[in-house]
């Protein structure tokens, strides 16, 4: 059966994965331009221990595709259906434009709200920001923590001049940004309600240019050069965040019944240097062909996905929403879906 014949209908009711299976916390990693090859499981270039643990305790989705940019892959993640049908598949936004994902769309942590969860954002918004409504505290997560705009930032290092905003109010935060992502997805799991699952997603501005992080992460890789060094150096902070995030998961004892699912927006960087890297595909960011749109991307749940597997099966950024809410016993209510449950792929081959 092709995609095409699969649509769900509007109204959309999904059972859990199993008969009284447990509703998972759902923690989701998504990297900004991260090259296929920039991770440890991929490529001898930049050491990411802990991506590679947690990777080699699930399943590494060799064929997953998202967009070749950040806008509309993050809207195929939020709705489950590719952006050429709302208007959002070309480029990304910039600021100032008054335009963003349409309200019209249900999205997906509005969904697992409604089925019980708590949802909580960490990072990287860019689905529109010119109108209240449109801001993701309005759009179904209970908490926020993000700079705005998205692309009026210019350094990764943030001041108290910059326009980082917890739960819709100026924040006074200062530091690095992969750090300060870090801090707070902690403090979210810390402080969750252990009465409601969790949904908690972590969009990282790392390795997205500008190319700028602390030097201890970026001189163990002063070899690679002046720009893929900081680059790689980008990429080692970003591991360490999420080793931090995974042992606070550890922590509070619920690493048994939380889904780990790590992605990057689109292939990493290339025509502007020596940065990013997408071998053995051809390309980068922004393009069509494979390295632009095929990257580094794993599941894990232990005792639910096999450790050290590999799936070869193509699945695509659209897929989330429907396997997300299928897991959490979620109802869609909006309009005809694109993506597919990929549950029976990711778990059971």
């Amino acid at each position: 059966m092709n995609r095409r014949a699969a649509i769900l209908p509007a109204l959309w009711i999904v059972a859990a994965a199993a008969a009284g299976a447990p509703r998972p916390d759902i923690v989701f990693l998504l990297a900004d331009d991260l090259g296929r090859a920039d991770v440890g499981f991929n490529g001898p270039d930049i050491r990411t221990p802990n991506l590679d643990r947690l990777a080699a305790a699930g399943a590494r989705l060799d064929a997953f595709y998202a967009l070749p940019v950040c806008t509309p892959s993050r809207c195929a993640l939020m709705t489950g259906r590719h952006p050429i049908r709302y208007g959002r598949q070309f480029n990304v936004l910039r600021p100032g434009q008054k335009v963003g994902l349409s309200l019209d769309e249900r999205l997906l942590p509005e969904a697992l709200r409604a089925a019980g969860y708590e949802t909580a954002l960490c990072g990287k918004w860019h689905l529109g920001e010119f109108e209240e409504a449109y801001l993701p505290h309005r759009r179904g997560f209970d908490h926020t923590y993000g700079f705005r705009p998205d692309h009026r930032r210019v350094s990764h290092r943030l001041t108290g001049g910059d326009d980082l905003q917890r739960d819709g109010k100026p924040c006074a935060d200062e530091g690095w940004m992969t750090d300060l992502l870090a801090r707070e997805a902690v403090r979210r799991i810390e402080q969750r309600d252990p009465a409601r699952p969790l949904f908690l997603y972590v969009a990282f501005h790392a390795p997205h240019t500008p190319l700028e992080c602390p030097e201890e992460f970026s001189k163990p890789y002063a070899h690679l050069g002046p720009t893929r060094g900081v680059y790689a150096g980008m990429v080692a902070e970003m591991d360490a965040a999420i080793g931090r995030i995974v042992a606070a998961v550890e922590a509070r004892g619920t690493r048994t019944n939380t889904l780990f699912v790590f992605a990057s927006d689109n292939g990493g960087l290339t025509v502007k240097g020596d940065i990013a890297r997408n071998p053995p595909f051809r390309a980068g960011k922004g393009s069509l062909y494979e390295g632009g749109v095929r990257g580094a991307a794993f599941a894990t749940w232990d005792g639910r996905i096999p450790a050290g597997s590999v799936v070869k099966a193509p699945l695509h950024m659209v897929d989330w929403y429907p396997t997300l809410l299928g897991l959490a016993g979620a109802t869609h209510t909006g309009r005809p879906l694109d993506g597919r449950d990929a549950w029976p792929a990711i778990a059971r081959g």
